[in-house]
């Protein structure tokens, strides 16, 4: 294993930090979401990466870790992606997070350049209720304070069918699409040009911005072909809504970028695109169906989207972004 650029250790606990403009895989005790892998983190273009691990004595595995790039003056967990901050195995208590985090701020501490540390964590619907105190908690005590708190909205997947979780409206226009022979399905082979361009021109024509460059969505296509995969409702062979989803983890899909065209609302045919995805993560035996949280590009939230999400049966979870000022140490 690589040696850390620093280390801190303290009562059978160590942190090690690595500076690293190309990251090196560290095993783990805990199955990481795909944002926490080397293999995400390296394909996003940033000068470093600043990844944190916590060891415990006599273990091989780290235990918790959070990744950071510099931006400007400020520190932020993550680069492009939907969420970071930290994560950790089930073992975890909450002094051996209090030792982790002040071993962060201690070396943020010692750069010139930092102001702030921002932190974006995933919706809580991705953790036990126990794991979501602990780490609020442990956020809170190491004195960072909430800057964001978006509504998250999620479907659980179990065997009842995607019909018995909407409303009736919904059901009506589900059975629209079907008697007016639509098709949805996951698009096989996906052409990049064809995926990013629906997505691009339909947000345009509704007044929102694209959240992810050409490149990015390209290299969420190409380089994760195993977890990202892409489903289409199509009229005879016109696509007419589309969404790219991501496997974060073994049993949370997310409904990243859906996207649909405005000739078609009446017929709502993103109710049954999702429950072509609804469909495949019973199959596939995914867990939680993430919707996402309701905002624009300005990030202000959009109530007539928070209630299609929950006229889907969507459950609301939190999505919540921390911030600290950093006190940088006198003689640095």
């Amino acid at each position: 294993m690589k040696n850390p650029d620093f280390d801190w250790v303290e009562n059978g606990l160590e942190t090690r930090l690595y500076i690293q403009h190309f990251v090196t895989e560290i095993p783990l005790s805990f199955e990481p979401f795909l944002y926490q892998t080397a293999d995400y983190l390296n394909a996003q273009n940033c000068d470093r990466r600043f990844s944190f691990y916590l060891f415990r004595k006599g273990e091989a595995l780290s235990a918790a870790c959070i990744h950071f790039t510099n931006i400007d003056t400020s520190f932020v967990s993550p680069l492009r992606a939907p969420f970071g901050g930290v994560q950790c195995d089930e073992k975890c208590k909450a002094n051996e997070l209090s030792f982790f985090l002040r071993c962060v701020e201690d070396w943020f501490s010692s750069q010139t350049n930092a102001t702030k540390c921002i932190i974006r964590t995933a919706a809580t619907c991705y953790k036990s209720a126990d794991k979501h105190f602990l780490l609020f908690n442990s956020y809170e005590t190491a004195g960072y304070k909430i800057t964001r708190k978006f509504i998250n909205h999620h479907i659980p997947v179990s065997r009842s069918p995607f019909v018995n979780t909407i409303i009736p409206a919904e059901r009506r226009r589900l059975a629209k699409c079907r008697k007016s022979g639509f098709q949805a399905e996951l698009y096989a082979k996906p052409d990049f040009e064809i995926v990013y361009n629906f997505i691009h021109n339909s947000r345009s024509e509704k007044g929102y911005l694209m959240s992810m460059t050409p490149k990015q969505v390209d290299v969420l296509i190409n380089k994760f072909p195993h977890q990202c995969r892409i489903f289409v409702v199509r009229d005879e062979s016109k696509i007419i809504a589309m969404s790219v989803t991501v496997l974060v983890s073994k049993g949370i899909l997310y409904n990243f970028l859906p996207a649909d065209l405005s000739d078609y609302k009446s017929f709502s045919p993103m109710v049954y695109l999702l429950e072509t995805v609804y469909n495949y993560c019973q199959k596939e035996e995914i867990r939680i169906l993430d919707l996402g949280i309701s905002t624009d590009h300005h990030g202000i939230e959009k109530p007539g989207l928070l209630k299609f999400k929950k006229n889907l049966g969507g459950i609301e979870s939190f999505k919540i972004t921390y911030e600290k000022k950093i006190e940088v140490l006198l003689g640095n």
